[in-house]
């Protein structure tokens, strides 16, 4: 499960002017100091040698990232774009809810929008991502642009970090907790 917090981000900056790597601040909701990015890789062509900076309009708190999640993050880029297209709902989240609710979700009016989409794989809480229409985006101009090779060598690591992440989720999820191995071995120890 990823760390999910695109609602509590108050705004943020993203500097991916030094190829290979991805430095950044997020302001969160309820937080004085900002959340430090230091990531490495790089962004898809449409970031990439640029800055971004964002403000998100309507910022809600998330109270269960209050706790456990690093302020500072370092690891490496995932997926790093602005401009994946996502339907945007153009009525309330409570609207849209209760449409879904009552199997009548094709009935909601959207629209296509770009989309923030930042994602890396963090060394101390894993996956973490932020995708959302609603920010406010201004990019920079171009400190150096990716080529092809750039791309297809960051799609080789993205997907390298991603299997790796799911085999750590699947060996977590399929681990037994320790209580239960210390009862196992105590009846082993009983029983023989």
């Amino acid at each position: 499960m990823a760390w999910r917090f695109d609602k509590c981000v108050t705004h943020g900056e993203i500097d991916h002017t030094v190829q290979g790597r991805v430095t950044g601040k997020l302001w969160l909701l309820g937080r004085e100091q900002p959340m430090i990015l230091d990531l490495v890789g790089d962004a898809w062509p449409d970031l990439a040698g640029c800055q971004l900076t964002f403000v998100n309009p309507h910022p809600v708190p998330q109270p269960q990232y209050d706790e456990g999640l690093s302020m500072h993050q370092t690891g490496s880029v995932g997926d790093i774009r602005a401009s994946m297209k996502l339907k945007k709902l153009l009525v309330p989240e409570e609207e849209w809810m209760k449409a879904l609710e009552e199997k009548r979700f094709h009935e909601v009016p959207w629209v296509l929008s770009n989309s923030l989409y930042l994602e890396w794989f963090s060394d101390r809480n894993g996956r973490a991502v932020i995708q959302t229409t609603d920010y406010k985006l201004e990019v920079s101009d171009r400190c150096w642009e990716a080529d092809d090779n750039d791309q297809a060598a960051q799609q080789a690591i993205n997907d390298e970090n991603m299997r790796a992440y799911m085999e750590d989720l699947g060996r977590m999820f399929n681990e037994e907790p320790p209580e239960a191995e210390a009862e196992d071995e105590d009846q082993d120890d009983a029983a023989g």
